[in-house]
């Protein structure tokens, strides 16, 4: 069981926690860490010049009714040659379309365009469109994506207009709970000095509940989606080789209850984030257990288990198992890191429902 900040502390550990959370609360406090995110947040924002720089925006969604989901990103990358743009759909069974895209993106008032995808801004905070329109090659197993090659390929005609609107605010990672991360950092023997390597993975990041509606149209089939998914939009240093490992875990069962747990690992930093979000309100997490059992591989997730305890006093008991896992290999500077990203089917008492379960591995 991987787990965080449960079971009782000594004194002198209580002490350290006390301490570490209370300077985090007066730091929170006077560089104004987790306020209201303002509108310009949703633009693109000044660029340092290290080379892992990244601005990505990212959205998900699933339909449970029609069995189809997906997801897509475009990560804008200054300082590197190009850009990279994705959308990915699951599209029954082990089958997904997927387009891949190199080149520059481009931010216009409202809109950022990559190649035939499109991201509108329609109510910053709240709303967006999505909309691609071209070919997306039709693989029939997800796990031989990395292995096609180019002749080999073939390829459906897609149309994706979808329409995404916040369930509830974006919630902004600055504004976790201090006394659930100095727990943490107590418990896991954390490296004062390893803190800031976890500004290798995005210093700046917000996330949100989304309702999700607007057709699919994959060939000949036009799908009318009614769904709902998760978006996440972060800027600053991202490093891909930096972390032993991450898990990102979103799911959605009706306007009642949505979750967002992440786990990343970065040296001695072992530490749980995220936030549930009940009936429009979000509350930032407070304790969190996870267990995960991989395939014989050791890399790919099957099933999954956890228990998370949010600020406002809700607990809750989840189960997982992945349906579709599309492994993505990143290289940079001669290191090999594997994404698997996959769609996943969630159990809340006798509440299904659907979301992404992202598990990150180093190679070598």
């Amino acid at each position: 069981m991987e787990e965080s900040a449960t079971g009782r502390m000594g004194a002198g550990k209580t002490l350290k926690v006390w301490c570490l959370s209370g300077s985090y609360a007066i730091l929170k406090k006077l560089k104004k860490i987790g306020a209201p995110l303002a509108t310009d947040a949703e633009f693109l924002h000044t660029p340092t010049q290290d080379f892992d720089w990244n601005e990505s925006f990212y959205f998900n969604f699933t339909d449970p009714k029609r069995e189809v989901g997906g997801w897509t990103r475009i990560g804008i990358l200054p300082n590197q040659d190009t850009d990279m743009g994705a959308m990915m759909l699951y599209a029954g069974g082990s089958r997904i379309l997927a387009v891949l895209q190199t080149g520059r993106a481009v931010f216009e008032g409202s809109e950022l365009r990559f190649g035939e995808l499109s991201y509108h801004r329609l109510e910053p905070l709240a709303k967006w469109r999505l909309v691609f329109q071209g070919e997306m090659m039709d693989v029939d197993n997800a796990r031989k994506l990395p292995e096609l090659k180019p002749e080999t390929l073939t390829t459906q005609r897609v149309e994706v207009d979808l329409e995404v609107e916040g369930m509830a605010p974006c919630f902004n990672f600055k504004d976790s709970n201090p006394r659930a991360l100095a727990e943490m950092v107590v418990r896991e023997r954390t490296r004062l000095s390893d803190l800031r390597k976890v500004s290798k993975v995005s210093s700046e990041h917000y996330e949100q509940v989304m309702r999700v509606s607007g057709t699919i149209k994959i060939g000949n089939r036009e799908i009318s989606f009614q769904g709902s998914g998760h978006r996440d939009h972060s800027w600053g240093v991202r490093d891909w080789a930096a972390p032993r490992l991450w898990t990102w875990l979103t799911c959605q069962f009706g306007e009642e209850l949505a979750f967002n747990l992440s786990r990343v690992a970065i040296a001695s930093v072992d530490i749980f984030n995220g936030f549930v979000c009940r009936e429009g309100v979000n509350y930032p997490l407070r304790r969190a257990a996870l267990e995960t059992e991989f395939e014989e591989d050791g890399v790919t997730q099957k099933r999954l288990a956890f228990r998370i305890e949010d600020v406002g006093g809700g607990s809750y008991d989840v189960a997982g198992k992945a349906l579709t896992v599309i492994p993505l290999h990143l290289e940079s500077g001669g290191h090999r890191t594997l994404v698997n990203e996959a769609l996943a089917e969630y159990q809340w008492g006798d509440r299904t429902g659907y979301g992404i379960a992202e598990y990150l591995h180093q190679l070598e």
